[in-house]
């Protein structure tokens, strides 16, 4: 009866989150979940909560990218950088279609479009930011300068200017890409030929192999016949590979209702999937990378792709990225559009913006296959060796993230993942249910609520305690229509020792 006791309790303690939540309970099922404690099924890498900047000019379907765009976005705000940087080591992107027109200002009098010329000045305050937010600089280079059509040759000039200078005035640059989605505008060998000039480039201004940065690309949109012929050109120079992976469309009525669906979930494994064995058979000394994401295209969706909505398909995203072996996961974007983690107008977080960090501070690097009796329709679960920080505490934890689509709630016993028969109830886990902000039953609010306590900065504008909700035994109950992460301090994994 005790264990019965806690579950009990457990229902009652999640279930009061406002007027509408104090209503009978919803109906639970208990589950079994399982691990392989056996064999690491993906290692991944340390930045998967990261961001991108991009170049929209103000009036691009505006007002979604209203002072936006890098060129004149305000990056020396305190707030910014203090929030910036606790998504470090991540990796901070620069890049977009409009990369493709920018011209670099190094007084060599190149003529520019209004919004697209990037003065050195403001290049040293970006590279600054980066260093001040502790992120690893990615910047997109314009592959399109000079060249006519798909076998146009490239004018480099702008570009070899612009690396020896960055070399010269010794600025920190972790990597460069090369074309923002040109796969159907550049020959793939055409293409390849300019990856190997920026790796001369690279070699040239950058002797030190130890501090020169990264070739990185193509940044194209899911087209795995153009890999098989780029990739094979350029393995022998090119250290990541990156995709781009939208899995809905902003200007879509029907968005809202489909993110919550297995179907619109599953998309995201079944395009990612067969591009990660494509660049791990043609390129595979390269990482793979997912170098822009979020849940629809077109700038995203106005209270859809920014509000806790949003969160089951991030999570559920970042666990397949993982479980693929990816090593870079970069969100479309930090600030900009209607996917932005942090409001491009005030600058505090978006929902999304605390399960990514949660993501950051909780799971580690290698990824562990979980399985559960429920129906992956309703309930998907992801596992992960906990993070170094929780590791370093309690050798062997282990932490789940978790994602109920389903309209029933779901109990399980964390015995079974220690080796323990389910009825034992002295294993503990700690807790992050993550729910609604404000007291609203709608999931597209732009609140987020952790443990039934709402997620907001304080007057200092700093970050509010994360802290789980640490539970000495019984049950674990995820509710419907939530998602979040549960830590086992004493799961005892080997593999994660």
């Amino acid at each position: 009866m005790v264990g019965l006791t806690l579950l009990l309790l457990v229902v009652l303690e999640s279930s009061h989150h406002d007027a509408a939540r104090a209503q009978p309970p919803p109906p639970s099922q208990s589950v079994t979940v399982s691990v392989n404690r056996t064999a690491i099924l993906a290692t991944t890498g340390d930045g998967l909560f990261s961001g991108n900047f991009d170049w929209h000019l103000n009036t691009e379907e505006y007002p979604a990218w209203l002072n936006s765009s890098i060129n004149i976005m305000n990056i020396t705000d305190a707030k910014t950088i203090y929030l910036a940087s606790q998504m470090s080591p991540g990796h901070l992107r620069i890049g977009g279609s409009e990369g493709d027109v920018l011209i670099y200002d190094i007084g060599q009098h190149e003529p520019c479009k209004p919004g697209f010329c990037l003065s050195m000045e403001r290049w040293h305050q970006i590279v600054a930011f980066s260093q001040e937010t502790n992120l690893k600089l990615v910047f997109g280079l314009n592959c399109m300068y000079g060249r006519s059509g798909k076998s146009g040759k490239w004018n480099k000039t702008n570009s070899d200017a612009f690396l020896q200078y960055t070399a010269a005035q010794k600025l920190s640059v972790f990597g460069f890409e090369v074309c923002n989605e040109k796969q159907s505008a550049v020959d793939a060998d055409v293409m390849a030929d300019s990856y190997h000039d920026v790796h001369d480039m690279l070699v040239k201004y950058w002797p030190d192999a130890a501090s020169r940065p990264k070739l990185i690309g193509p940044d194209e949109n899911p087209n795995g016949k153009f890999l098989e012929e780029f990739l094979p050109l350029v393995a022998d120079v090119i250290d990541a590979v990156t995709v781009h992976i939208y899995t809905g469309y902003g200007l879509d009525s029907h968005l809202a209702e489909k993110i919550t669906t297995a179907e619109y979930l599953n998309k995201y494994q079944s395009t990612l999937e067969p591009l990660a064995t494509v660049i791990n058979e043609k390129a595979p000394k390269a990482e793979v990378w997912i170098g822009e994401t979020a849940a629809a295209w077109h700038s995203g969706q106005m209270d859809t792709t920014n509000t806790f909505l949003s969160g089951f398909w991030y999570l559920d995203a970042l666990g397949t990225a993982a479980n693929n072996n990816v090593q870079a996961f970069c969100r479309q974007t930090l600030i900009g559009g209607y996917y932005e983690l942090l409001n491009k107008t005030t600058r505090n977080p978006n929902p999304d913006y605390y399960t990514g960090l949660l993501w950051r501070r909780l799971m580690g690097t290698k990824m562990i296959q979980i399985s559960s009796s429920a129906n992956r329709s309703a309930l998907r679960l992801y596992a992960a060796c906990s993070s170094a920080d929780i590791q370093a505490k309690t050798p062997g934890a282990l932490t789940i993230a978790y994602i109920n689509i389903g309209d029933v709630a779901f109990s399980a016993s964390p015995a079974s993942l220690v080796g323990k028969p389910e009825s034992a109830n002295d294993i503990g886990t700690i807790e992050y249910h993550l729910i609604p902000g404000d007291g609203q039953m709608t999931l597209r609010t732009n609140t987020i609520m952790l443990n039934d306590k709402q997620l907001e900065l304080d007057e200092a504008n700093h970050l509010p305690p994360l802290d789980g909700m640490t539970r000495s035994g019984g049950s674990v109950l995820v509710e419907p229509m939530s998602y979040g992460y549960v830590v086992v301090p004493d799961a005892n994994m080997d593999l994660c020792m």
